[in-house]
């Protein structure tokens, strides 16, 4: 599989996702991470089940500018917040987004901020200080890019004609056909079809 993930952590500044991707990279904590300025991102890739995902995570400084220009063409993004965090913020950054979504509460060895679970949206808390729950964020996320991959892909597969029947997608190799004229004429036959001739 040749695509490549492009993931973006989002959330305001301060509230641990570089030290998230720090943690998930290169298994290391500081307390003295210092603040994002420029958006930078590092490749990496997650193995789900056979299959190794490969993916761009991109860290943000959290400017909304910024921000938002790099969500833009995202497959997924890591929505990280801290209990700091109110909910209507919270919930203002989930109503700009319409790709696959990891809501991340980081620093989870600090107390709970009150109701921050969002229905429809993967909740998942995380610590980079200890390490838990970092993995699965990020595989999580890689699983939801995945699935939503596959459903655009199968989309394509079956395409509907003017009348609605299904015209099957197909990739002509010239390896498939036996010779020039048959593969033309399976070209030809697909594309009366298309064109509601036949």
């Amino acid at each position: 599989m040749d695509k490549i993930f492009k993931i973006v952590l989002v959330g305001a500044p301060g509230c641990g996702k570089t030290s998230l991707r720090n943690y998930f990279l290169y298994r290391n904590f500081t307390w003295q991470c210092a603040p994002t300025t420029n958006p930078d991102f590092v490749s990496t890739s997650v193995v789900l089940g056979t299959r190794d995902v490969a993916m761009q995570i991109w860290d943000t400084g959290g400017d909304p500018i910024v921000t938002s220009s790099l969500a833009h063409d995202a497959d997924g993004i890591v929505l990280v917040f801290d209990s700091t965090q109110s909910r209507r913020a919270l919930d203002a950054q989930l109503s700009k987004l319409s790709v696959p979504i990891v809501l991340v509460r980081a620093k989870s060895d600090q107390p709970p901020c009150d109701a921050w679970t969002v229905d429809n949206v993967v909740c998942l808390e995380a610590c980079a200080r200890t390490g838990n729950g970092v993995d699965h964020v990020f595989h999580k996320i890689a699983e939801l890019c995945l699935d939503q991959w596959h459903a655009e892909t199968q989309s394509m597969v079956k395409r509907a004609s003017r009348h609605g029947d299904p015209i099957p997608y197909h990739r002509f190799e010239f390896d498939e056909a036996p010779n020039h004229k048959q593969c033309t004429h399976r070209l030809r036959a697909t594309m009366r079809r298309l064109f509601c001739l036949a």
